[in-house]
């Protein structure tokens, strides 16, 4: 069972694998370790040679610790002197020479404390980036080792995991820096003020501290809900962060499938469990708060009765006097300690999971550990697989190879085909060590492969993927990876032959030195695939596995690759993983794969009236089906039973509680909306502009309404009306975190996430850019990204804290702006209950030399503080509470915005790299943590000080006005020293900032890509690269440690010159009888206590400019424009799309200099099946885009418009609607996060007839998907997608077709669609399209398959980006033209034709059971073979 408080568990991975974030179900046979945070997780990571930075940031704290004690004794000293010119005990002369003394102490003082605070700045600041800086090294090297099945079992995935990992480490780097030595600090002058406190007068002393055991228990109590809080809000703000990195890398699928509310009320549902959580911490912080606050004032209550007793014994007034200044400074330096309790708990729980995920990584298995010490001196390249069986880590039930044997002998080409999911892949992953099987033997050269050196064999051995990963290099430096032993440009270029790239890179405008940006975004999938062909051609591994690896080419372009590799492969042992059986000659050797067994193999023979066994079963065309005009909307078959247990809890994908399967219809149930506050409640006017509104659906009659529909539970509001439903006061948090009601997925068409707008006086929207006034410019987003290190482009200058709290009132509904007033009033009430303080304690002070009525007055004082104390402890928990409450409803409506503006951005703005998925994920998710501070931690505490300062300024004034303009003199000097420190820390956190991107991005880019890194060894290549980055942000957070420990004892020692002038001034006006005694104690009190705390607002001035640099990046964010796409601009709403023509159709990519497609002109029109054709890099994958409103045509100045519907420019048509009559297929299907029914209903509004159980399974079976699905664990409730379920490549393909289907689209686009299909599961597509163009659905479909170009009625041919040919398939082969050229010669496509078609005409291409050879094993079956053929 859950741990009822969640802690952080380590598990051990050699059994199993664990969530690192979150609390972990035990099992039998885990051993766990409980890793609870504490003091020493802010050290989990310290290093011997970091001790000379702790010791000396101690050696520091100590001396600042023993300087403020120091400081009440010299307070004590001048008040005695003063108290004996009052009794008459000492002359003027006597006094002023006694205040001089004293005041050059003071000022001796000042210096020794500039000196003392910046070594305290240099030393801490510099450990908490010595702490980054460990961290991010060992977290590298030891992530660098881990084993493939650590990987796969991260439960949020791995993109989230390495953002989060990120946000741990700079949690850990703030808790360690100046936090971490201010706490040492305060907590060392605390210990000295209560032992200077205790010399002066003990038992005075044990009086005031008597009450300190009864509150540290009472704050202990408070404190202990903090810790779980905080790792239950990091497990809610990882789920979060898993869906925003999801969807804004699917950011095509999302947009085509009008899925952005569903995912921002995905996020949002995670953001509200998470406030929920934080919320906790804050009330439990402000509670500590309020209580320290009122003990500060109140002890002097208790104490000053004793203290006139002691004094009435004999005891000096200035030793009383020192004792109450000790405790003051005692208890003033707990208040001081307070905000950072906080910080170093999130810093001590980020240690704490940090040392969790290392010692996972450190107790389970290491790759470096799966391999031998064996490195043969060469390799020969037999391989011998032996009944291996294997299951992958996230089904370990499921075995994908079970009892496989293949012999691969050296010198050969050897093929091994079979369906989707059957195992294939999982040959090549065996054979590179990237999984340890369960049973059986893998033998290389006759040497298990658990013997062989890890390094030495993927030297050895090469694994091409289907996927053509490329890092953010150069071409050249791309292909240079393959190299073993360095490599010349000769090599390359003989690479590039081999990958036939010379075309592709003549077009590139730097040619070889070209960047292709971050996973190659710069390429299309086909130039990806020939990069990474090039590549393995510059190793020249004695073993090359090929996976899929020509799958996106076209047949020209495949033919001619392969041609190619059987040339450079020739004697060279080649494993070829492919559905592609053109490919396959007569004389190599093919095993067949199905259900993790091999169930045939043989040399493909010439064509014979063999038509049965499972190889001919790949080529069969499906014919069985029947297609009718019109079939019915829902399957009359066998259907899902919604009484099975496993749909009887068929969740809403976007809610927090299931949902349930009901017998009503779709209900139309009005807009929602996500509203932020009054103030932006313009809903009719929001609605006629809304950016994501839908079609209208035809009503459905109640008779053909699907007997079980997914119903999303709606969410509704107190007052009902007949069928509006309006959340008005999202996110007014209190009845958003309380309502148990679940929140409405947003899926209808009148669903609004409204924009976050301030009102203006006519009413009008007010965007943040007037509010920001430029801080964060939201059209400076051109991509400045030159080098291929990555560089993350200069960052924006920060914003002022003035500037970015200004756009706080807009957000907040009317509960939370009151809210809000009632902190600031309580911020008030705090600042004016220190001046009031500071009179309270002068009056009770000058009862120590009153001659009349002393215990009436101190009496009736006494009972004022108390008053005070009482007062200034409620207002500071409410303060505190309120601007916190107010603080996390911002962050969660900027969160919320900014990921609404991140969807609605085109695509060329997803293209540039400082808009990278993890990047603007480690923004949604580090910055909203840090910038939450400026509300609720700095807001209430600047306008504390700055009402306290102007009082005291005014108070002192009257009091005693030649004091006060003495003090005033030095304000100046005060701003001067405060503006240098501030915007020397504001620069240097901005470097900072910059370098930590960087840093993270090289992390990311090394571990979201850990197979290809391992696959070309280049562990040691990214290793140094990381390493560098790290070394360089290392170098600039020292410089910021040193000129922030230069400048940050400035204003302390500018105070504390201050106040001896002051001071010595003063006592000259007492002495000549200008002022009285009691009138300089007033003065000085006030100023004392007042500049304390405005030193107390400077000390978190590093503090504040971090949070000022990540608030300015998240308001960039939320900020950007809606009209900067094309997307928006559009209001027409049609009722067909068709026809959809391209006239004169020119487009050009931003930041390219050529144009992509040029001069396109073809037709749509219903029922047809149109194949567009090419190379890659041809454009015809820009075309889909186009199509789907992604990116605009170029303008056209004559003509009519370059893309239009239904007669309308697809400028002018609102593309939300337009995009509900249109489905698409990518070539790479990205699966979200959840089960297979949510993914295949994913984007559907809640009002459409197709979301139902039936609606999905027709389409799942239609895709061919259904039978795989019904076998997984949890049939359609599977979870899938990042950190679920795993599937092949073509399940993923057919699950995104399912998708496709299940909304029945009027256009059909599918961009290679049945690249990763086997040519089984390819029939039954084209089966379904067929249907799909009999029911007048228009298919667009770019592929490269020859059998799917023939079932298309027109095949537009590109080339360049220019059209062509447009003719039939047999038209345009006959006129031998570019298309012809394109086919290849004509044997080799009458080979694939026929293998196409053979099982119509009874001949079949067959190879020999396994079965015919008797008991043979398959290496004595292949031996014979390969000695007959020789």
């Amino acid at each position: 069972m859950l741990s009822k408080h969640p802690s952080i568990v380590v598990v051990d991975d050699s059994q199993a694998s664990s969530h690192e974030m979150t609390s972990l179900e035990k099992a039998p046979g885990v051993t766990t370790t409980t890793v609870k945070s504490s003091w020493r997780s802010l050290f989990a990571f310290t290093k011997r040679k970091h001790c000379i930075s702790l010791f000396f940031g101690i050696a520091t704290a100590t001396v600042l610790g023993i300087l403020k004690p120091l400081l009440s004794i010299i307070y004590g000293k001048l008040f005695a002197s003063l108290t004996r010119f009052g009794d008459g005990t000492a002359s003027g002369k006597q006094t002023l020479h006694s205040a001089s003394i004293w005041c050059i102490a003071l000022t001796a003082i000042a210096i020794a404390s500039w000196i003392a605070q910046g070594g305290l700045m240099l030393a801490w600041i510099g450990f908490g980036e010595l702490q980054a800086k460990s961290v991010r090294e060992d977290m590298f090297t030891a992530m660098l080792d881990k084993d493939m099945e650590w990987y796969d079992s991260r439960d949020e995935g791995i993109a989230s995991f390495l953002i989060r990992i990120q946000t741990q480490i700079r949690e850990l780097q703030l808790a360690a820096s100046q936090p971490l030595g201010l706490v040492i600090y305060q907590f060392i002058a605390t210990t000295a003020s209560l032992g200077v406190a205790l010399y002066f007068s003990w038992n005075l002393s044990l009086v005031i501290i008597a009450i300190f055991p009864i509150a540290v228990v009472v704050l202990w109590l408070v404190s202990r809900g903090i810790t779980p809080a905080i790792e239950a809000q990091k497990r809610e703000l990882g789920k979060a962060t898993n869906y925003a990195n999801t969807a804004i890398t699917a950011i095509d699928t999302v947009k085509a499938f009008n899925a952005q509310d569903q995912e921002l009320w995905k996020y949002l549902s995670s953001t509200k469990k998470m406030t929920i959580y934080y919320l906790k911490q804050a009330r439990a912080n402000a509670m500590q708060f309020g209580l320290v606050k009122f003990l500060a004032v109140s002890i002097f209550v208790q104490g000053f009765w004793y203290g006139l007793y002691l004094v009435d014994k004999g005891l000096s007034p200035a030793s009383v006097i020192t004792t109450f200044y000790s405790c003051i400074t005692a208890v003033q330096a707990i208040e001081v300690m307070l905000p950072q309790i906080l910080v170093l708990t999130r810093g001590m729980s980020a240690g704490a999971t940090l040392k969790n995920i290392m010692q996972q990584i450190q107790h389970g298995a290491k790759a470096m550990d799966m391999g031998g010490t064996l490195q043969p001196e060469t390799c020969q390249g037999d391989i011998e697989v032996k009944d291996i069986a294997f299951a992958y880590p996230t089904n370990p039930k499921q075995l994908v190879l079970d009892k496989a044997s293949f012999f691969f002998p050296a010198g050969e080409t050897t093929f091994v085909v079979g369906k989707s999911g059957s195992g294939k892949s999982t040959i090549g992953n065996i054979l590179m060590r990237y999984y340890e099987k369960q049973s059986g033997q893998v033998l290389i050269d006759g040497i298990h492969i658990e013997d062989l050196s890890t390094d030495w064999l993927r030297k050895n051995v090469t694994l091409v993927q289907q996927q053509g990963v490329l890092f953010n290099e150069t071409i050249y430096r791309n292909i240079a990876f393959g190299s073993r032993d360095g490599t010349t440009y000769q090599d390359v270029e003989l690479a590039v032959k081999t990958g036939c790239l010379e075309e592709t890179i003549s077009g590139m405008p730097e040619g070889l030195d070209t960047i292709v940006g971050s996973n190659g975004r710069s390429l299309s999938g086909g130039q990806m695939q020939r990069v990474a062909i090039a590549r393995s051609r510059l190793r020249d591994a004695p073993i090359v596995i090929l996976d899929e690896s020509t799958s996106a080419l076209d047949n020209r372009g495949r033919t001619e690759v392969m041609d190619a590799i059987r040339d450079w492969r020739r004697g060279k042992t080649t494993i070829v993983i492919t559905h592609d059986l053109s490919q396959i000659r007569g004389d190599e050797y093919v095993y067949v794969l199905a259900n993790a067994h091999v169930i045939q193999e043989g040399f493909k023979k010439k064509p014979t009236n063999k038509s049965n066994g499972t190889f001919a079963s790949l080529l069969i065309t499906e014919t069985d089906s029947p297609v009718t005009e019109e079939p019915p909307a829902y399957s009359s078959g066998p259907s899902i039973d919604p009484s099975n247990k496993r749909w009887s809890h068929l969740s809403n994908p976007f809610s927090n509680r299931p949902g349930s399967i009901t017998d009503a219809g779709p209900v139309n149930r009005g807009p929602h909306r996500i509203s932020f506050g009054a103030a932006i409640a313009q809903a009719s006017d929001l609605q006629r502009q809304s950016i994501w509104a839908g079609p209208i659906i035809p009503e459905i009659s109640r008779s053909r309404r699907p007997s079980h529909t997914l119903m999303r539970p709606s969410h509704t509001s107190r007052r009902h009306s007949d069928t509006v439903i309006v959340s008005s006061d999202l996110p007014n948090m209190a009845k958003w975190m309380t309502n148990s009601t679940p929140l409405s997925p947003v899926a209808n068409r009148s669903t609004r996430i409204l924009s976050l707008t301030s009102m203006d006086s006519n009413g009008q929207g007010q965007r943040f850019s007037t509010l920001l006034q430029g801080a964060a410019d939201p059209t400076n987003t051109e991509n400045e990204i030159p080098t291929s290190d990555a560089q993350a482009r200069p960052s924006r200058a920060s914003a002022s804290m003035r500037k970015i709290l200004s756009t706080v009132w807009p957000v907040l509904s009317i509960r939370q702006r009151l809210l809000l007033v009632l902190g600031f009033i309580g911020a008030v009430i705090v600042a004016a209950a220190t001046p009031a303080f500071a009179y309270a304690l002068s009056e009770l002070l000058s009862t120590f030399y009153a001659t009349t009525n002393q215990l009436g007055l101190a009496k009736q004082w006494a009972l004022v503080l108390l008053g005070i104390a009482f007062l200034d402890g409620s207002a500071a928990f409410t303060t505190r509470y309120a601007l916190e409450y107010c603080g996390q409803c911002w962050v969660n409506a900027l969160r919320l915005e900014a990921l609404k503006r991140i969807f609605s951005q085109p695509k060329s703005w997803f293209d540039m790299e400082e808009n990278s998925p993890s990047r603007l994920n480690q923004c949604l998710d580090r910055n909203g943590e840090e910038m939450r501070n400026l509300v609720g931690r700095f807001a209430g505490l600047t306008v504390t000080v700055f009402i306290m300062l102007t009082i005291s300024i005014v108070w002192a004034f009257i009091v005693a006005w030649q004091i006060t303009i003495v003090l005033l003199a030095c304000a100046p000097v005060f701003y001067l020293a405060t503006v240098v420190f501030q915007l020397s820390t504001k620069k240097w956190e901005e470097e900072c900032n910059r370098s930590a991107v960087i840093t993270s991005s090289k992390f990311t880019e090394t571990f979201a890509n850990i197979r290809v890194v391992r696959a070309l060894t280049l562990e040691a290549y990214f290793g140094k690269k990381y390493k560098s980055a790290t070394r360089d942000t290392y170098h600039v957070g020292r410089k910021r440690a040193a000129y922030t420990g230069l400048f940050y004892g400035l204003l302390d020692m500018a105070i504390l010159f201050a106040m001896a002038l002051a001071y010595y001034y003063g006592t000259v006006l007492v002495t000549n009888g200008t002022r009285s005694v009691t009138q300089f104690l007033e003065v000085f009190n006030l100023m004392l206590l007042g500049f304390g705390n405005a030193s107390a607002l400077v000390a978190q001035i590093p503090q504040i400019s971090s949070s000022c640099a990540t608030a300015t990046q998240m308001l960039h964010l939320a900020n950007l424009p809606y009209n900067q796409s094309t997307e928006t601009q559009g209001a027409a709403r049609i009722s067909s799309p068709f026809p959809v023509k391209m006239n004169n159709l020119s487009f050009t990519y931003p930041n390219q200099p050529s144009k992509t497609l040029d001069g396109i002109t073809v037709e749509f029109k219903p029922g047809s099946c149109t194949a567009v054709v090419g190379h890659s890099g041809s454009g015809k994958s820009t075309i889909i885009a186009l199509l789907q409103g992604l990116y605009p045509p170029d303008v056209q100045t004559q003509g009519p418009p370059a893309l239009t519907y239904h007669g309308r420019s697809i400028l002018e048509c609102n593309i939300t609607a337009l995009r509900t009559f249109i489905s698409t297929v990518p070539q790479t299907p990205i699966l979200f996060p959840t089960t297979v029914l949510e993914n295949i209903v994913y984007g559907l509004s809640e009002s459409s007839p197709y979301l139902t159980t039936m609606a999905a399974e027709r389409a799942a079976k239609e895709a061919g998907i259904h039978d795989f699905i019904v076998s997984l664990p949890q049939s359609y409730n599977t979870v899938i997608g990042d950190g679920g379920q795993g599937v092949s490549g073509g399940q993923a393909q057919r699950i995104a077709i399912a998708r496709a289907l299940v909304r029945k689209p009027k256009v059909l686009i599918m961009d290679e669609a049945t690249s990763a299909l086997d040519m089984e599961s390819a029939e039954k597509i084209k089966a379904c399209i067929k249907a799909l163009v009999i029911r007048g659905v228009a298919v667009v479909m770019v592929t490269h398959n020859i059998d799917m170009m023939r079932s298309a009625d027109t095949v537009v041919v590109l080339h360049h980006g220019q059209v062509m040919e447009i003719g039939g398939f047999e038209e345009l082969r006959r006129r031998n033209g570019t298309f012809a050229k394109l086919l290849g010669d004509d044997r080799e496509l009458e080979g694939e034709i026929i293998n196409a078609r053979t099982v119509r005409t009874g001949s079949i291409d067959s190879v020999s059971e396994i079965e015919s050879e008797g008991d043979m094993t398959p290496l004595e079956v292949r031996t014979r073979y390969s000695w007959t053929r020789r």
